[in-house]
């Protein structure tokens, strides 16, 4: 067992990883979420940093998040951290070993998207 294994056996968090499908109820656009995983992610809150994201749009990034390598993990699927939606911006094979992945991502809020619509 690697000292990554080690400290995500001993400091990672559960947290789901799943998949956002654009769906009509009751004749009104509305997200779904499906095929939901759970993994253990060692969690660290950032600021003060950028990334693009795969529409090369420049993103606040508010959490770096460790896991596992998973080949199925890309910057489509998204987080859900207690009641937080985290949309993946970008994702990092750590030195292409296959064994550890980095995941660049923004924090979008409750659930519902009601709060993000201003």
């Amino acid at each position: 067992m690697n000292l990554f294994e080690r400290n995500l056996l001993k400091y990672g968090q559960d947290i789901t990883i799943e998949d956002r499908d654009m769906d009509v109820l009751n004749g009104l656009p509305s997200e779904v979420f499906t095929n939901p995983v759970v993994t253990k992610g060692i969690i660290k809150t950032v600021s003060g940093v950028t990334a693009f994201d795969n529409t090369n749009t420049e993103t606040v990034i508010t959490h770096r998040i460790c896991i596992a390598h998973d080949a199925s993990v890309t910057a489509e699927k998204w987080i859900k951290l207690g009641t937080k939606r985290i949309r993946i911006v970008s994702v990092e094979n750590v030195c292409e070993l296959d064994e550890q992945m980095v995941l660049l991502c923004t924090e979008r809020g409750l659930d519902s998207k009601v709060v993000n619509e201003a």
